[in-house]
């Protein structure tokens, strides 16, 4: 039965592709929690999530909708992606279960880097603002839907995580944060434009209370989780969007008294002493131990890290060489998204990574500068998913690499068209 839906699901995705070609990226943001929904073809493990962008790939080539030189947006980030690749070599060949680290080469990399060509081939270049609004609005509904999702737990008490705190349908409440915290930055200022955008104030009006109405049903989920690393990022990538788009006076007093109330009315929960309880059972503590644990990795397999998607299986191999015993026996990821390209692809790998953050960063920036709306909203959710990374796993998911890329395409739009217009002004 599931491999007949997904096979009806695969005709449906193909056929908006070919009636629908910009429409289908809409399709492909609002289901990036579908690598959920996961079997076997021939033997080799997928999700909905890749067949939904490997039949989009092949319908906009069969269609000719992809330019001749498709790959050319790539060109801004070869060298970076060239080292990362390296690295993702490396981690696979030190690694010993080669068949984990081929997927998460094809999950976490490739699959997103196709959809970035996707999004990148779907542009108008007279018009960057109408991609932009696809993929946001595709990004709007699907954490909405895990939003309506996340509060039902809240309101009937059916959680699905141990501590009881708001997942939707993942499996910890950390992910439903890391996913909702980009988009809701980049919706926050979404919807603060969508009058300019548009520039058909009397028939938004109505559109932006709808998409207001689905921004706080996000922000609520969001508080649910209890996710102090989430609420730290929405908050600085917030305000990074603030600072950026209005002049620094009396509002600045609305940001600092609306962070002391957050932090008043967590003062007395459990989790807030547990998060400043670095000695017994508590989160910040077990993050403590992991940290040092990656360090450890690091220390002695800095050139090559530990092998590509292995933290999970030899972390007690090095936690127990520091504690006695580990508060945590079992642990995924890394809580920090510099600590996890690291151990995973090594010191090219992590020298890709963060080189290619600074390249997108410092090219947005020479936008961001020209009071560009649009790239002021990218640059906030980029800043934003960064801090959350520096807490918790961002990037090491099917959805949140997906996530990450289609910022990076979406701002990668604004700097070609910014670059182009300087060239032709250049030659004028």
């Amino acid at each position: 039965m599931f491999s007949l839906a997904t096979g009806v699901w695969i005709l449906l995705v193909g056929y908006f592709a070919w009636r629908y070609p910009h429409w289908v990226l809409q399709l492909v943001a609002i289901v990036l929690p579908s690598y959920l929904l996961r079997l076997k073809i021939f033997g080799i493990p997928t999700t909905w999530l890749e067949l939904t962008v490997y039949t989009v790939f092949i319908i906009w080539i069969w269609r000719g909708y992809l330019r001749a030189q498709w790959w050319r947006p790539l060109s801004l980030y070869w060298q970076p992606i060239l080292l990362i690749g390296v690295g993702l070599i490396v981690g696979t060949v030190v690694s010993t279960d080669l068949f984990l680290s081929l997927g998460i080469i094809k999950g976490w990399f490739i699959d997103p880097l196709l959809l970035f060509i996707l999004i990148n081939n779907s542009v108008n270049r007279n018009h960057p603002e109408t991609v932009f609004n696809y993929m946001i609005l595709g990004l709007w509904f699907s954490g909405t839907i895990l939003a309506v999702i996340a509060l039902y737990q809240v309101i009937s008490g059916n959680f699905i995580t141990v501590d009881q705190r708001a997942s939707a349908w993942f499996s910890s409440a950390n992910y439903l944060s890391l996913y909702l915290v980009p988009i809701i930055v980049l919706v926050i200022g979404w919807w603060r434009n969508i009058n300019t955008i548009y520039q058909k104030a009397t028939r938004t009006i109505y559109f932006q209370k709808i998409i207001g109405g689905g921004l706080l049903l996000m922000i609520s989920a969001l508080y649910f989780t209890f996710s102090y690393a989430g609420w730290l990022a929405l908050f600085l990538g917030v305000l990074v969007f603030w600072l950026l788009t209005n002049p620094i006076g009396k509002m600045g007093w609305l940001w600092l008294v609306g962070i002391g109330l957050i932090i008043i009315s967590q003062l007395q929960t459990p989790k807030f002493q547990q998060m400043l309880d670095f000695v017994g059972r508590s989160s910040s503590h077990v993050r403590l131990q992991v940290w040092q644990t990656a360090l450890l990795m690091i220390k002695e397999h800095w050139v090559t890290g530990i092998g590509l998607g292995l933290f999970e299986k030899r972390y007690l191999e090095f936690a127990t060489k520091i504690f006695y015993p580990p508060i945590e026996l079992l642990m995924l990821h890394t809580h920090n998204i510099i600590f996890q390209f690291w151990v995973n692809t090594g010191l090219i790998g992590v020298t890709g990574f963060i080189w290619l953050v600074g390249v997108f960063l410092s090219r947005l920036w020479r936008v961001v500068v020209l009071k560009h709306s649009l790239a002021t909203i990218i640059f906030s959710a980029m800043v934003a998913l960064l801090i959350h990374g520096l807490f918790d796993g961002a990037y090491w998911k099917n959805d949140l690499s997906m996530l990450f890329w289609i910022i990076i395409a979406l701002g990668s739009i604004l700097i070609n068209q910014t670059n182009g217009r300087q060239k032709l002004s250049n030659r004028n």
